[in-house]
């Protein structure tokens, strides 16, 4: 029997996983079966369940990559934001976060992880991991500015969580009212803290 490649497996795991969020998008965590994620992937029990031993370890899953996409759409734009002003930088993270919400309803997740984190201790641990390692990078920008002159506030590590804050205030919008709810909030970060 030919052996199966990783690339293979991976493709075939985000599949599950793509379809399963399509699920709990629709349906909620609570209310979405395995049965719901069969059908949706068009997979047998035993190929789900070869990826993810259930429902929970799926929502886990979701919950994780929807953690590592908005980190990683953080730092690249922390990484870009060299040498750019703090508002420019939260301009593209909300830009960016809006793009993967409209492809995988990052928003909607969010909530859902949210609210998920209060019954559900690893998840919750999970959750402030990243927002602290989120913080850690928005800290590292927001001294750069400081010692170029340009951002007079507080202590870098204070100032990071409250600009942070202004993200879940933009998924929680995002969500419940739309896109076009949050169309100005890229500006509005550039105008209150402009480059």
């Amino acid at each position: 029997m030919p052996r199966v490649s990783q690339q293979y497996k991976d493709d075939q795991r985000a599949q599950i996983l793509d379809a399963a969020r399509r699920c709990f998008v629709r349906n909620g965590f609570h209310q979405t079966s395995m049965q719901d994620v069969f059908t949706e992937a068009g997979k047998s029990a035993g190929a789900v369940y070869r990826y993810f031993p259930s429902k929970e370890a799926m929502i886990v899953a979701t919950a994780t990559q929807n953690l590592e996409d908005v980190g990683d759409v953080l730092r690249a734009a922390v990484a870009a934001g060299t040498g750019r002003g703090l508002g420019p930088v939260l301009a593209e993270l909300l830009d960016a976060v809006a793009a993967r919400h409209a492809e995988h309803q990052l928003a909607a997740v969010a909530l859902m992880v949210w609210s998920e984190s209060l019954r559900d201790q690893a998840l919750a641990d999970r959750l402030r991991e990243s927002i602290a390692a989120m913080s850690a990078d928005l800290a590292d920008l927001v001294r750069e500015r400081q010692q170029a002159g340009d951002w007079a506030g507080g202590a870098a590590d204070q100032v990071a969580p409250v600009l942070l804050s202004i993200l879940p205030g933009f998924l929680l919008t995002l969500a419940l009212r739309g896109p076009r709810a949050v169309s100005g909030f890229p500006d509005a970060v550039r105008a209150l803290w402009p480059a």
